[in-house]
């Protein structure tokens, strides 16, 4: 009995690695973002988060080897996309 799954190439991972940790990195974004406004007062965001948690998330950083790790991960997977695309690969 023969398989009738598709075969995937590469291309089809990559868009699906570049849509996830693109929802990754907004969250990064958003969390540091709002750690910063909680640091300083703004918008009310002080009640929400701690001091010690806005200043462990904005300052000390403990999500940035994994936002650096979703950024590579994403910035590769978008130029593989791109220049696939130009067909200059």
């Amino acid at each position: 009995m023969t398989s009738t799954r598709k075969k995937r190439h590469f291309g089809w991972y990559a868009v699906k690695a570049v849509r996830i940790t693109g929802w990754c990195l907004l969250v990064f974004m958003i969390l540091y973002i709002c750690s910063g406004y909680a640091l300083s007062g703004d918008f009310g965001l002080d009640r929400i988060m701690s001091e010690r948690t806005a200043t462990a998330l904005h300052v000390n950083w403990k999500l940035d080897r994994p936002f650096l790790v979703v950024l590579i991960v994403h910035v590769a997977g978008v130029t593989y996309l791109a220049m696939r695309r130009w067909r200059w690969i």
